[in-house]
């Protein structure tokens, strides 16, 4: 779901929840409706903020969410999958991973993704363990790319968490987006999640001046449709 919060301070707070707290095996996507077109021997940087909503006994953790960079929209694989694996072979994502096998990165960790899969590519962990569901304070996430410098379509492709109270933890990956099949493509960013077993809430939101801008406003609504779009397509 989304939607818009003006709750007199100035502000408008728009909200996007992709799995709702209280219930299990939700997965959930939403993409902005406009592509980008993306220069890969240029930097870029999408911001967001995020968190996982409170519940009374959340009991097991996970499973996590991604900012997603793709050529095609869709939703993906539940519970571990993030709502990200077996999406477009032709994309890449940053993932907070709140939950793990053995073998896999211990959660909660930072990881990055690409090719629809989600045997990351890179992957640090924090150490936070149930303390990244904060029910007071929200947290700052951002994916950042710096260009080789060479005019190839590489570079290193950076994923943050920050946190008022908790810290920041990046996590670095070598991208060619050659390989990825993004070169000259039309770019779609958005958000996906799973909670699996657990019954995890997770949520994105930002804030905007009021009156809020057009832009603002029109990305929501397009953020709002696609999702419902992918969860029909899925079922």
């Amino acid at each position: 779901s989304a939607q818009n919060i003006t709750p007199g301070n100035g502000f408008t707070y728009s909200l996007l929840s992709l799995t709702n707290p209280g219930s299990g095996d939700q997965v959930g996507a939403a993409f902005a409706p406009t592509g980008l077109a993306l220069d890969f021997n240029q930097a870029f940087r999408f911001d967001f903020n995020w968190y996982i909503p409170n519940i009374a006994d959340p009991g097991l953790r996970g499973d996590g969410l991604t900012l997603t960079l793709t050529d095609t929209i869709g939703l993906g694989n539940g519970g571990s999958g993030l709502g990200y694996e077996g999406l477009s072979a032709n994309s890449v994502a940053f993932a907070i991973d709140t939950f793990h096998f053995d073998g896999e990165p211990v959660s909660p960790s930072v990881q990055i993704l690409s090719g629809g899969s989600i045997t990351p590519i890179a992957a640090v962990e924090t150490g936070l363990g149930d303390s990244i569901r904060d029910p007071d304070f929200q947290w700052f996430g951002s994916l950042s790319f710096t260009p080789s410098g060479l005019g190839d379509n590489t570079g290193q492709l950076t994923g943050n968490i920050n946190h008022l109270n908790l810290g920041s933890f990046s996590v670095q990956a070598g991208v060619d987006f050659n390989a990825l099949n993004l070169v000259g493509q039309t770019v779609y960013f958005g958000f996906t999640a799973s909670n699996g077993l657990a019954t995890d809430g997770h949520a994105t939101s930002w804030g905007a001046p009021v009156p809020e801008p057009q832009t603002y406003a029109l990305m929501l609504a397009g953020l709002a449709a696609l999702g419902l779009l992918a969860r029909r397509r899925a079922a």
